[in-house]
């Protein structure tokens, strides 16, 4: 277990460190940039004569949480691919939400990309003030409203869905486990999915699900899965964040499998054998090509198995036996279709 007392002493030097995202400090109450960055005077005439080659993400969560971090590198991508400039706005403060989003767009950030509802709240009450500017909501259900708003979503329910059926095929007892951070209806959903879909692989599977209670504490995490496990489950699903490690941890010490989640994690422990992908990284890649080549959707846009983005990682589905595979490219299959309507199994 040495690969995981090491990555869980990564994960905490990175949360410490605030990783390698290059970040703005907050606006303050008077609407100005403090002196750590300048923002207001970093760039502004180059971004003026170039504007589709700057963008930026705000965000709530600062860098250091795994979705964050997960999210930013679809930002580096750009910077890598195109050149562009990139900033990181860590937005910790409700209050400076509005003079954040002012900022950027004063500056010529485009698209300005938001992450979560509170701050998307706001970008979308402040778009009709900036008409040429476009907003790109991240993990949103709101109704966009406007012409430049558009929703980046990557639900989870599709990989969610796959991980079930994946599982139900691989388990050698017919019991499953799934153990997520908060009961709270963005985590219920990767459950609910993760059940259907191993009940659409096999409907005698049992599937036992527990809550840690914590997104960030590994020992509960890894309490919850020792008990899943003393009830018979050979394999766990975990979506609990930080939490998730201990999990893992207490699947490679059972000699069970494991299924990580949002980015591949099967370097990590042996035990994690498939990866239910959260493509937010390819999906804000996507979008800024789209809005660079003139093609800025409004509206809703599902990043998924139609628009081809990933929900597994090729080495796991490489290592699925014969007989797996061909019923999983099956199922696929009958989703690009349409035959097949994942949402009709969670109702």
């Amino acid at each position: 277990m040495k690969k995981m007392k090491l990555f869980l002493a990564t994960a905490v030097i990175c949360i410490l460190a605030g990783c390698s995202a290059e970040k703005i400090e907050p606006v303050n109450q008077e609407g100005t940039v403090r002196q750590a960055e300048n923002v207001a005077e970093t760039k502004a005439d180059d971004v003026k004569e170039n504007e589709n080659m700057f963008t930026c993400l705000i965000s709530e969560a600062p860098a250091g949480v795994p979705f964050t971090d997960l999210t930013w590198t679809g930002f580096e991508k750009i910077e890598k691919e195109y050149g562009a400039e990139i900033k990181l706005i860590e937005a910790l403060d409700k209050a400076e939400y509005a003079e954040q989003i002012r900022a950027m767009a004063e500056m010529g950030a485009n698209p300005i990309y938001t992450m979560f509802d509170t701050i998307n709240e706001v970008a979308i009450e402040l778009a009709p003030e900036y008409p040429d500017t476009k907003f790109c909501l991240i993990d949103s259900n709101l109704d966009t409203k406007h012409d430049n708003v558009a929703n980046i979503y990557v639900d989870s329910l599709e990989p969610a869905f796959v991980s079930g059926f994946v599982a139900a095929k691989t388990t050698k007892v017919g019991t499953i486990g799934w153990i997520g951070s908060l009961d709270i209806p963005v985590i219920n959903r990767f459950r609910d999915a993760y059940v259907a879909g191993a009940a659409y692989a096999n409907p005698d599977v049992v599937v036992h699900t527990a809550y840690v209670g914590d997104d960030s504490d590994t020992v509960k995490a890894g309490e919850q899965a020792k008990i899943i496990v003393n009830q018979g489950a050979d394999i766990i699903f975990q979506t609990a964040n930080l939490a998730g490690l201990g999990v893992i941890q207490a699947c490679g010490e059972a000699g069970i499998k494991c299924i990580g989640v949002d980015e591949w994690q099967g370097g990590i422990d042996d035990c994690v054998f498939w990866s239910s992908l959260t493509d937010i990284n390819g999906a804000i890649f996507d979008s800024f090509t789209a809005y660079k080549n003139g093609e800025f959707v409004p509206g809703r846009t599902n990043y998924g198995i139609e628009t081809q983005s990933a929900i597994f990682d090729n080495r796991d589905y490489e290592k699925l036996p014969a007989n797996i595979k061909t019923d999983l490219d099956t199922m696929m299959n009958s989703v690009r279709d349409g035959s097949l309507v994942l949402e009709d199994f969670l109702k």
